[in-house]
């Protein structure tokens, strides 16, 4: 480059002057642009550099096991699967990890396993809370296990003053020995409703055998009292006082067994008339006038579909015997002192009666009826679905498995392998 001397300048036009002023103008203001540009970008790699090793920026994902799931997923989302191994807590404290429930005698020789939430990919917890799951009884763990699960999802207890009596027509009362029942149809419901029968002293009987299912829901069906009868400042002293039973069962196995009992059974005349003929209808292509005239063909998938539209449109509940047991008996309102099972229902059953002591009332066998359908037929009904629906009837009655315990049957796993859907609950 050329340096112009003062001289030369001079002798410069008044117009190259100012040219020239303007380019050393321009100059300089490039020159202060790159040194202010390079002590920023020297104290933003600065910053950086001190933010990382300080630990407060995760350049890279973790799989550290400090990650922590908050409160928003929903209940249905069980076992909480997560690929990288994170655990789903919602509380630093690892003793409120609920443990597996150890399968009893019924539940082994049934293949059902009662477990709460069991995720054979999540980390192990601790030995000693192993071994402390281990000491406790089946039973007081599936209440650990329950309470648990709302407290979660229901942080802020609703009062039980302030428990609409709606929420309450499926439980039963028996205010001799202080004793709620809520009752679940496809769950031993008959016998125990003949048990609270005989505790009440409605009928003079040991034996739940002596009293027929006809009089159960003829003679003596106005003697049940429902807690939904009481006015509120009683109902809220009997959930305070009275001592609350539920019993549950295997989730998809009671919906089966509801089908075969309401549905298939050529007896069932109400439920053909009242569910069948519109299954029918709307499920099968070209129905025969015949068959929706008589409503008792229905086939386990068209009933299913039925189940997963109505749970879709969310319009009309489901019935009884195949609505969802947290819809009848909302644990999360009411807290269960004991949770029994259909896989251990006389053991179970006997617990209840020693609990209110009324063992002396009744000589077993309590339930007559009590033998869990065959695995083979199980599997060989719900092989009869669309993968996809079979996924998404589960998660109807996810919430069920989560809240009682209950393993996700290993059929349902091979079934829906085999229809190359992948199941992430």
């Amino acid at each position: 480059m050329v340096q112009m001397t003062p001289r030369t300048v001079e002798k410069c036009s008044p117009s190259q002057r100012l040219l020239l002023r303007l380019l050393r103008s321009m100059l300089r203001s490039m020159v202060t642009v790159a040194k202010v540009t390079l002590v920023c970008l020297n104290l933003w790699v600065l910053a950086v550099v001190l933010v990382v090793s300080l630990g407060h920026w995760r350049v890279f994902d973790s799989n550290s096991p400090d990650v922590r799931y908050d409160n928003s997923h929903l209940i249905v989302s069980r076992g909480l699967k997560d690929t990288d191994r994170r655990l789903p807590l919602t509380n630093s404290n690892l003793s409120s990890v609920i443990m597996p429930i150890a399968p009893g005698p019924a539940e082994k020789a049934s293949g059902v396993q009662s477990a709460a939430l069991k995720d054979q990919h999540a980390p192990s917890a601790p030995e000693h809370l192993e071994k402390e799951a281990r000491a406790l009884d089946p039973a007081d763990t599936r209440v650990t296990n329950l309470r648990q699960w709302c407290k979660q999802q229901h942080p802020h207890k609703t009062p039980f003053d302030q428990v609409s009596k709606s929420k309450l027509t499926s439980i039963l009362v028996d205010e001799r020995h202080k004793l709620l029942f809520c009752q679940l149809p496809g769950v031993a419901l008959n016998d125990w409703r003949k048990i609270l029968l005989i505790l009440s002293g409605v009928v003079n009987t040991t034996s739940t055998g002596s009293i027929s299912g006809g009089d159960v829901y003829g003679k003596y069906a106005t003697k049940a009292k429902r807690l939904s009868e009481y006015d509120d400042k009683k109902r809220a002293e009997m959930l305070t006082s009275y001592y609350k039973v539920v019993f549950v069962r295997e989730p998809l196995e009671r919906l089966y067994n509801a089908f075969r009992v309401k549905l298939n059974a050529k007896s069932s005349k109400y439920f053909h008339k009242a569910f069948g003929s519109q299954i029918i209808r709307k499920y099968r292509k070209n129905p025969k006038e015949k068959d929706i005239k008589d409503g008792s063909s229905v086939t386990f998938a068209e009933f299913t579909k039925y189940i997963l539209d109505n749970e879709r449109e969310g319009v009309v509940s489901l019935n009884e015997h195949w609505q969802q047991y947290y819809k009848q008996c909302h644990p999360c309102l009411v807290d269960y002192d004991f949770v029994g099972t259909y896989e251990d229902v006389e053991k179970d059953t006997d617990h209840v009666l020693e609990k209110v002591k009324a063992k002396n009332l009744l000589k077993p066998p309590y339930v007559w009826d009590s033998k869990p359908l065959s695995q083979k037929d199980i599997t060989n009904a719900y092989s009869q679905l669309n993968p996809q629906d079979l996924n998404n009837l589960y998660k109807v009655y996810s919430a069920d498995y989560t809240l009682f315990g209950y393993e996700c049957p290993e059929f349902l796993h091979t079934l829906l392998k085999k229809g190359n859907v992948f199941h992430d609950y």
